[in-house]
């Protein structure tokens, strides 16, 4: 039988959330306590490191031929098959606890991870030795295909970028970040302060997260409450106009996530709030 897979046991996406978390951290200037707990849990000497390097082997390793790709998955299956697996579950157990220390655990959970698909069928072959085996070769033919294919992955500009700036040493980062502020500041020196805000929450969500989602949503219920005030001062074509945009606002539902479209939506609702405000005083 395959074991479900868990975003709280795979040890490539606990590696890849943290370095999440400290560019993100970084880039709002916040003191980045993800380094802390990667330094703890990813050090020199811990398992939890060991079974990251075969994560990162199998994500990152790259060969033209089946032959060469077979060797590598079997050979990393087998330094696996050594590692000790009752220090790697305490360990990894630690972390989870101390990431729920210091974030909300949904929240930091709750990301979208590239290449997910790899991820969960590295985690199932490592832990399904034992499993039927039509579910071991599924998962083996996925990391196969991903390991031989020569093709560069279509990924969204933003990820790229991000992936990037995360290669990057601390004063790199530090004069990166300056740099992108003054530059923002001086492109969109022409917005309100509400539009700023807007797309600085957008720059700053490394992933597309619940909380740029609830940011979102807040403000589309704020920006509706301030078209009910506005509305009724304005002639009555005007307030014709605005009750047909206030229609057309809705929030975010459950299932959907933040797209381009979502932020400049609300930029433009921004600027007819403040535009009116702007006529109305």
């Amino acid at each position: 039988m395959k074991p479900k897979h868990s975003k709280y046991k795979n040890t490539g996406i606990l590696f890849e959330l943290l370095t999440r978390q400290i560019t993100s951290e970084t880039i709002s200037n916040l003191q980045p306590k993800s380094v802390d707990i990667l330094r703890k849990f990813f050090g020199k000497n811990t398992t939890l490191l060991k079974e990251y390097q075969i994560y990162h082997a199998l994500l990152n390793k790259k060969f033209n031929k089946d032959t060469s790709a077979n060797v590598l998955i079997e050979t990393l299956i087998n330094a696996h098959s050594k590692l000790n697996k009752s220090n790697l579950r305490r360990e990894r157990y630690n972390l989870v606890r101390e990431v729920k220390e210091n974030y909300n655990l949904e929240e930091f959970f709750n990301a979208k991870i590239p290449n997910y698909k790899i991820y969960a069928s590295v985690f199932h072959l490592l832990e399904s030795q034992n499993a039927n085996p039509l579910s071991i070769v599924d998962s083996k033919v996925s990391i196969l295909e991903h390991i031989t294919n020569k093709s560069i992955p279509n990924k969204p500009k933003k990820e790229m970028v991000m992936e990037e700036y995360e290669k990057f040493d601390k004063e790199t980062r530090a004069l990166t970040h300056k740099m992108l502020m003054e530059k923002f500041n001086e492109k969109y020196s022409g917005l309100a302060e509400n539009q700023k805000t807007l797309l600085k929450e957008y720059v700053y969500s490394v992933s597309n997260s619940p909380k740029l989602k609830a940011f979102i949503n807040k403000e589309i219920i704020a920006v509706k409450a301030e078209l009910e005030i506005l509305a009724p001062k304005t002639d009555q074509v005007t307030q014709i106009k605005l009750n047909e945009v206030k229609n057309l606002i809705n929030p975010l539902c459950k299932k959907s996530s933040v797209h381009d479209d979502n932020v400049i939506n609300l930029l433009n609702y921004y600027g007819l709030v403040n535009e009116l405000k702007t006529v109305q005083k």
